[in-house]
């Protein structure tokens, strides 16, 4: 009818058509806002409401809809099977997280094409603190857990050989440090020093010390 076509209809998924595992990736994720639907929800199981206050400028219908594709290709789960929980990555989902974290630094050394609108999203804090930790040569060999509140948002942090970061409030940190959104945005572009960055607030100050140093 017209142009009343559904959202389905106009985001069509387009094929590379290729032997080639980087087109086989791009059929999947190629689509704009799905690596960054990724993003969001590699720093940790979010609502659709999170989701859409991550990515400011998305239309709902058309975060449905990737939503929907995602889903069906096994990438994207519901926490509740069926319900109207949170949404997580699958495991094949999960499996993108190093190549995200690369396209991210590589973005890093990028010229940006315009003017920052929207500031980091706490998700997306997340993905890129547990980038910088990965990476990371003075992990502690044992596991300390950190809750960082970032303004009203909260990070928990699990130091360790195998670091992750999460978008949730922490049940029983060993210590709990605090900053700014700005002052985070100026950490993760290399512009603060961590120790500048984070203040104790409560717990073990050895932990805290850790997570410094692990930064």
């Amino acid at each position: 009818m017209g142009n009343m076509a559904t959202i389905e209809e106009r985001t069509e998924r387009k094929s590379y058509e290729q032997v080639c595992p980087m087109a086989t990736a791009l059929d999947f994720i190629g689509d704009r806002w799905t690596i960054l639907i990724l993003r969001e929800l590699l720093g940790g199981p979010a609502r659709f409401q999170d989701l859409k206050q991550g990515l400011p400028g998305i239309a709902t219908n058309l975060l449905t809809e990737r939503l929907r594709r995602m889903e069906a290709d096994g990438i994207v789960r519901r926490v509740e099977a069926g319900g109207p929980g949170p949404y997580a990555l699958t495991e094949a989902g999960a499996g993108i997280r190093t190549a995200i974290e690369e396209l991210g630094m590589w973005g890093a050394r990028m010229e940006r094409i315009g003017p920052a609108v929207h500031g980091r999203s706490i998700r997306a804090i997340a993905m890129a603190m547990q980038a910088v930790l990965v990476r990371s040569s003075e992990l502690p060999a044992e596991t300390a857990i950190v809750e960082m509140e970032v303004d009203a948002d909260y990070l928990e942090i699990v130091l360790g050989p195998r670091p992750t970061v999460t978008a949730r409030t922490s049940v029983q940190p060993e210590a709990r440090v605090a900053t700014a959104t700005a002052t985070m945005s100026a950490f993760l572009l290399g512009q603060t020093p961590a120790v500048a960055a984070f203040d104790h607030v409560s717990g073990d100050e050895q932990a805290t010390r850790r997570l410094i140093a692990a930064l």
